[in-house]
């Protein structure tokens, strides 16, 4: 039996969660036990319980280096009796990396995408520095697009060699089950067109560009509306800005009289995208988002920012649209391009599905993974 720790810097909405989950759901019982460890996060404590795997509470919030975080983790390794350690996100990427080290356990890590930009120039030297490091001390990185592992490359936090690409996979079947959100319940009218988007309320999401494509739309288009699902530290001022919008009243569609309708993605049995007509994100920056890919897999035309990660998910003209990132204007027109077009829409829909299932599937995915982690195990010199 494989004893996988998974580590995780955050457990609600986001790939890193989904992608454990999936993990826990589908390796084979009979070759892998897998303990999860990070915040605890009631839902998603909730969900792991269903499957009979317990959520280890530990905050890896502080990267700078607590000592007292580092034994807590340590000592997660070793009364799990871990044969692999696997760290999702940057403060358990970190400690889960070093206590790995001191045991002497394998450790393996997954880059949800290389986000560094929000730091200041010297603290983006030593970010990159720090996980060029880290590097050294991890059997495989393992990045969630080709175009990832080309960007983990040049920056050197990924090593050929001991670097491989799994790319992030959709449960189709388990989509499919869930419960779809009713647009009545939103408070759409049955004439609606339905712009959504699915992500954290994250600057990097950069909802406002969506927000300002929807104020460019707004005089023409009476009937559309945008629905945005999710929860962050941007909200309260994605709230202000929505009450901005030159927008009748009647198109108020939303909880607590905002011009958006927002909810938190926590209850993972029910579906937004049958609520929606196209998905759009207008994101700066991705890995391999999972979002989009639900969206495909729900028959939905996606329309997104022209940047990697987005460029491994839609093809563009044939499931969906790229359009320049940063750029409200080039959203709404290709927003528009699709709006009066229900059968181009639908074309895409049908042509995202089948992607997805052909691409993306959640098999290939697991295998991957647990390939990696049977690698992991023999490394010489490996102790117990």
């Amino acid at each position: 039996m494989i004893r996988v720790l998974q580590l995780l810097t955050a457990t609600a909405l986001g790939g890193g969660p989904r992608q454990v989950y999936h993990l826990v759901r589908r390796l084979p019982r009979d070759e892998f036990s897998v303990c999860v460890g990070g915040p605890g996060d009631r839902r998603y404590r909730e969900n792991l319980g269903v499957l009979g795997v317990a959520l280890a509470p530990i905050d890896f919030d502080t990267l700078g280096g607590s000592p007292l975080t580092l034994r807590r983790t340590l000592r997660l390794i070793r009364e799990f009796r871990a044969d692999v350690v696997h760290t999702h996100g940057k403060g358990a990427g970190f400690y889960g990396r070093l206590a790995a080290r001191v045991a002497g356990v394998p450790a393996v890590h997954t880059f949800h995408g290389i986000h560094y930009e929000g730091y200041s120039r010297v603290g983006r030297r030593a970010y990159l520095a720090l996980e060029r490091s880290l590097a050294r001390l991890t059997h495989t990185v393992i990045n969630v697009s080709a175009s990832q592992q080309s960007e983990a490359f040049a920056l050197g936090v990924s090593r050929p060699g001991r670097s491989a690409v799994v790319v992030n996979g959709i449960d189709v079947d388990e989509l499919d089950q869930r419960t779809a959100w009713g647009r009545g319940a939103l408070g759409f009218l049955p004439n609606s067109l339905v712009l959504g988007c699915v992500a954290r309320f994250d600057p990097v999401k950069r909802h406002e560009v969506l927000l300002g494509a929807l104020r460019r739309l707004a005089p023409s288009r009476p009937r559309v509306r945008l629905l945005l699902v999710g929860d962050g530290p941007e909200r309260d001022r994605l709230e202000r800005m929505a009450l901005e919008l030159p927008m009748p009243e009647s198109r108020i569609t939303s909880l607590a009289d905002s011009r958006i309708t927002s909810f938190g993605v926590a209850e993972w049995d029910i579906s937004p995208y049958g609520a929606m007509d196209i998905y759009v994100t207008a994101s700066a920056k991705e890995g391999l988002p999972l979002a989009p890919l639900e969206a495909m897999a729900s028959r939905l035309p996606v329309i997104a920012s022209d940047i990697p990660g987005h460029r491994d998910v839609v093809a563009h003209g044939e499931t969906g649209l790229l359009v320049p990132a940063e750029d409200d204007k080039a959203l709404a027109e290709a927003i528009e391009s699709l709006l009066d077009d229900g059968q181009r829409r639908a074309r895409m829909g049908r042509a995202g599905r089948e992607r997805v299932l052909r691409d993306f599937a959640i098999g290939p995915m697991v295998e991957k993974t647990a390939a990696i982690y049977r690698a992991a195990i023999i490394t010489p010199g490996r102790r117990r």
